[in-house]
C-alpha cells in the first residue's frame, strides 16, 4: 500500500493515483482534501487545508500532519476537560506518536472520564402496546382500534440511560473502533467502554447533527460531548464496490483552535471580564441580516470587545478581507475595537489597523503554536492581559 505524507495548508507534487483511489478520496474526504487535476489524467495534486489526520483508500494511505508539535495539539484538545483525563499513561501522547492514534486515545479517555461515575439517565416518553397498563392509557387509540383491547396502548415516562447524550458518546466510540489500524491498547479500552453503554441504542453519525443544550444536569458531559461531535465530523466511512472501504479520521484545526482559545481566555479573564461564545446579533435595524462573532467580551454585562479566531490566514489577502467582518461587528455593537487571533499566516497582516474617520481599532494578534508547551501557557497569559487592557473602557476626554 502506498503511503503519502503531507502537511497542513500545503500542496503535493503531482501524484499518480489509481482511479479507485481518486474516486474513494473524493467520496470520503472531498471537504477535507482538495483533489486538483493535472494535464496527465493519471496524476493529481492534493491540496490540504486545516484538516489533519489520516485517510485510507484502496491501495493508498494519506497522512496530513499538523505544523504544531503533537504535545501542543493535545493541549488544545484538553481545553475544558478535567485533569484526570490525562491519567498516568502516555499512549498516543508523545511527540513522535501517530496523530490518529493519539486522537483516538484522547477521545476514549475523555468519554471514560465523563461516564466513570455512571451514565447520565433521563426520562424518555414511550408509547407502546402492552398487556400491563403503565402510565396513561390512550383511550382515543383504543376507540380507533378496539380489537387491540387485550394489549392497550399506553404512554409513560421511563428513567433510562438511552438518552441523546449517551447515544452521541457511544456513536463516537463505535466510530473510533471502526478505524482499521487502531492500536491494540486503544481498541481494548474502547471495547470496554462500549460495554458501559448497555441499554443505549446504537445510532449513526447523521442522527447527531443538532446541538445538545447544556444544562446543570449534563454539564459534566459537556467537554466529552463536544469532542465526540468533533470526532464524528472528522470520521468518514464509505463502503465502495465489493469489500473495499474508505476511511477518514481527521481533525479540523480551525474549529479546535477556536474552542481552545475561547476556553482558555474565558478561564483567565473571569470574573473581571466574561466571555460569550458565538453569540448572534442583528447587523441592521430591520433585523434582516445577522452575524455571529467567535467571541464577545463583557464588563458588567456590557459588551466591550468583539473578536474572531482563525487558525490560518491565507496568503495574498492584503485587501483587508480578514478585517471587514470585525469592522462590521464592532460598528453594529458600538465598540471601539475588534480583535483577530490567529495561529499562522502565509503573510502576516499589520498588528493594528485604525479605521479612517471613525477611529475603530482592529487588532491582529498571532499565537504561535510551534513553541514548547510551557511557553504556550505564557503566550496565553500575555494574550489575556492584552484583551483585558484593550477591553477596558477609555476615559472620556474633558473639554
Amino acid at each position: 500500500m502506498t503511503a503519502i505524507q503531507l502537511r497542513e495548508h500545503s500542496e503535493s507534487a503531482p501524484l499518480r493515483l489509481p482511479a479507485a483511489a481518486r474516486s474513494a478520496l473524493l467520496e470520503a474526504a472531498a471537504d477535507k482534501i482538495t483533489v486538483v487535476a493535472t494535464a496527465d489524467p493519471q496524476k493529481v495534486i492534493l491540496r490540504t487545508g486545516s484538516w489533519v489526520g489520516a485517510l485510507v483508500v484502496p491501495g493508498c494511505t494519506i497522512r496530513v500532519e499538523p505544523r504544531a508539535p503533537m504535545e501542543n495539539l493535545f493541549t488544545m484538545f484538553s481545553a475544558g476537560l478535567p485533569p484526570d483525563v490525562w491519567g498516568g499513561g502516555t499512549v498516543g501522547w508523545d511527540g513522535d506518536s501517530e496523530l490518529v492514534d493519539g486522537v483516538a486515545a484522547f477521545l476514549v479517555r475523555a468519554i471514560d472520564a465523563a461516564t466513570r461515575r455512571g451514565l447520565l439517565h433521563g426520562y424518555v416518553t414511550i408509547e407502546e402496546d402492552t398487556s400491563v397498563i403503565r402510565g396513561r392509557l390512550l383511550v382515543d387509540q383504543i376507540a380507533i382500534r378496539p380489537w387491540n383491547a387485550a394489549t392497550p396502548p399506553c404512554r409513560y415516562d421511563e428513567f433510562t440511560p438511552d438518552i441523546e447524550e449517551n447515544r452521541l458518546l457511544l456513536c463516537a466510540v463505535r466510530q473510533v473502533l471502526s478505524w482499521p489500524n487502531l492500536p491494540p491498547l486503544v481498541r481494548r479500552d474502547g471495547l470496554r467502554l462500549v460495554q458501559r453503554f448497555e441499554g443505549v441504542r446504537a445510532t449513526s453519525p447523521d442522527e447527531h447533527r443538532a446541538e445538545l443544550p447544556i444544562t446543570r444536569l449534563n454539564e459534566h458531559y459537556a467537554p466529552a460531548l463536544e469532542l465526540a461531535r468533533k470526532a464524528l465530523d472528522g470520521i468518514t466511512i464509505r463502503h465502495l464496490d465489493g469489500d473495499e472501504t474508505a476511511h477518514a479520521f481527521m481533525v479540523d484545526l480551525d474549529d479546535l483552535f477556536r474552542r481552545w482559545i475561547t476556553v482558555e481566555l474565558a478561564s483567565r479573564l473571569w470574573p473581571e471580564v466574561s466571555l460569550e461564545e458565538r453569540p448572534q446579533y442583528a447587523l441592521d435595524v430591520q433585523e434582516q441580516w445577522h452575524f455571529t462573532p467567535d467571541l464577545l467580551l463583557r464588563r458588567d454585562q456590557r459588551p466591550v470587545l468583539v473578536g474572531n479566531v482563525t487558525y490560518h490566514l491565507a496568503g495574498g489577502r492584503h485587501d483587508g478581507s480578514d478585517f471587514y467582518p470585525l469592522l462590521a461587528y464592532a460598528s453594529a455593537l458600538g465598540l471601539e475595537a475588534g480583535l483577530l487571533i490567529y495561529a499562522g499566516a502565509d503573510a502576516p497582516p499589520a498588528p493594528e489597523v485604525v479605521v479612517r474617520s471613525i477611529g475603530t481599532r482592529l487588532l491582529c494578534v498571532p499565537l504561535r503554536l510551534n513553541v514548547p508547551a510551557a511557553r504556550l501557557a505564557g503566550s496565553l497569559d500575555t494574550l489575556a492581559e492584552l484583551v483585558r487592557v484593550v477591553s477596558y473602557p477609555r476615559p472620556v476626554a474633558v473639554r
